[in-house]
């Protein structure tokens, strides 16, 4: 049975991170500020481990006890779409989120590397790649930037997996996994891709259901891990769903 630990499980795409883990008989812990924000069918499965407390308020002991023996951390994490969302503090809280969550890790010195799955964003390259943008789409980009500080954040979290830990850590193996245009909807099939295959401001819609289903399968599937770790890769609805529901 495996275990994993997921952080930002309160959010639309992590509760279906950690319902689609407890479908799979999986062991769940969960780091969540309010379990008020859980439903009843998570807070009383036999299978969740609960922490109601800020990730970033945990202290590096206690952040190595939640991580210990993980098969994998799945991180969920983003700002809320308000003023003070967007703008108070922490700015840079998925970015310091990945570094405490890799500390962790190591911490315990794993005899398997363990697998951290970051749920990022369509609008943060791959800094592996060349990935070609419109030129007034990197100039949004570069607004955003500097103007937006949950932009900035999702970008230094990725880049912290680049540059801080990179390919050849022993005990933290990564993938940031980008979804397109965000909408609740079920499972459906999808298609995975290296880079972004749509512009900035005509994505693809993409179905929280899916980016979850995709981010346990990575966990799930070793041949599906092996194809992916270290990589970027852009996740989106089937364009096959798509036009079925347009012609229903």
């Amino acid at each position: 049975m495996k275990t994993i630990l997921v952080a930002g499980a309160t959010g639309q795409t992590g509760r279906l991170v950690v319902e689609h883990s407890l479908a799979k008989d999986y062991k769940v812990r969960v780091i969540v500020r309010s379990r008020n924000r859980l439903p009843s069918e998570i807070l009383e499965h036999p299978n969740i481990t609960l922490v109601e407390a800020s990730l970033l308020d945990l202290s590096d002991e206690q952040m190595a006890d939640l991580a210990k023996g993980c098969d994998a951390v799945v991180s969920c994490l983003g700002h809320v779409i308000n003023f003070n969302g967007i703008f108070g503090e922490p700015k840079q809280l998925c970015t310091e989120a990945t570094k405490r969550l890799c500390k962790a890790i190591e911490s315990n010195c794993p005899l398997s590397p363990v697998r951290f799955i970051l749920m990022n964003t369509v609008g943060v390259p791959n800094p592996n790649l060349s990935e070609q943008r419109e030129w007034f789409e990197r100039v949004v980009l570069s607004l955003l930037r500097w103007l937006i500080p949950p932009h900035k954040d999702n970008e230094t979290a990725a880049q912290h997996f680049h540059s801080n830990i990179g390919q050849k850590n022993k005990y933290v193996e990564w993938c940031g996994v980008r979804p397109d245009s965000l909408i609740n909807e079920g499972v459906s099939t999808y298609e995975i891709t290296e880079s972004p295959s749509t512009g900035l401001f005509n994505g693809q819609p993409t179905a929280r259901s899916n980016v979850a289903h995709f981010m346990v399968r990575l966990i799930e599937d070793d041949s599906l891990w092996t194809s992916w770790r270290f990589r970027m890769p852009v996740i989106m609805n089937s364009q096959g769903d798509l036009n079925e529901e347009l012609d229903q």
